[in-house]
C-alpha cells in the first residue's frame, strides 16, 4: 500500500469526533525507530490532530503495538459496534486492551481511552449505566496506577470520575427502588 492511500485510510479511519485529548508529554510514546507505523493506519506520521503514535502495552519489538490514539478509538469504536450487533462479548474490552498481546492499556493511554469510551457512550448510547459505569471505573484505574499525587488535574479528574460514579449508582438504585 502507497504512502498516499495509507494517509487516506488514516484519514478515514481517525474521524471519529470522541477522541480524548492527551496531556502533553503524557502520551507513552516509547522510543521506537523512525521506520515505526501505526498497526491500524500503517502511517508512521503524526494523526490530523498532530499526535505521535503510541504504545502503552506488552507489546514488544520495533514494530508491535504502536499506533495513533485516534486509530485506537475508531477501532474500538466498531469492534463495540461489532460486538453490539452480534450480541457477543465484552462491550468494554475493545477500548481496555490492546488486541495483539491482550494486556490492559497502562497510564496516559488507558485514560484516552477510558475518557474516549465515555463520549463514544454518551453520543451513541446515552441510558447505557452498564457503559458509563465501565468508562468511568477505567478513569479511575487509570489514574490510579498514574503518579496522580503529584499532578493536581489528575487528582480533579479522579474525583471527578469517581463523584460522577457514585451519582451514577444512586441514579440507578433510586430507578430500581421507584419499580
Amino acid at each position: 500500500m502507497g504512502k498516499k492511500s495509507r494517509k487516506a485510510t488514516r484519514q478515514k479511519e481517525s474521524s471519529a469526533p470522541h477522541v480524548a485529548a492527551a496531556a502533553p508529554g503524557d502520551t507513552a510514546s516509547e522510543s521506537r525507530p523512525p521506520s515505526t507505523e501505526c498497526w491500524i493506519c500503517l502511517d508512521g506520521d503524526p494523526d490530523d490532530e498532530g499526535k505521535s503514535i503510541v504504545r502503552d502495552c506488552s507489546c514488544r519489538g520495533d514494530d508491535a503495538g504502536f499506533a495513533h490514539l485516534s486509530c485506537l478509538v475508531s477501532y474500538a469504536d466498531r469492534k463495540t459496534r461489532d460486538l453490539i450487533e452480534s450480541g457477543k462479548g465484552d462491550l468494554l474490552e475493545p477500548w481496555v486492551e490492546c488486541p495483539h498481546c491482550r494486556q490492559n492499556y497502562q497510564r496516559q493511554v488507558a485514560l484516552d481511552m477510558a475518557n474516549s469510551l465515555l463520549s463514544f457512550i454518551d453520543e451513541n448510547y446515552p441510558g447505557s449505566e452498564v457503559g458509563k459505569l465501565g468508562g468511568l471505573g477505567m478513569i479511575i484505574d487509570a489514574i490510579s496506577i498514574m503518579d496522580y499525587w503529584k499532578k493536581a488535574e489528575l487528582r480533579e479528574e479522579g474525583k471527578r470520575a469517581a463523584s460522577q460514579m457514585i451519582s451514577a449508582i444512586q441514579e440507578s438504585g433510586e430507578d430500581n427502588n421507584d419499580g
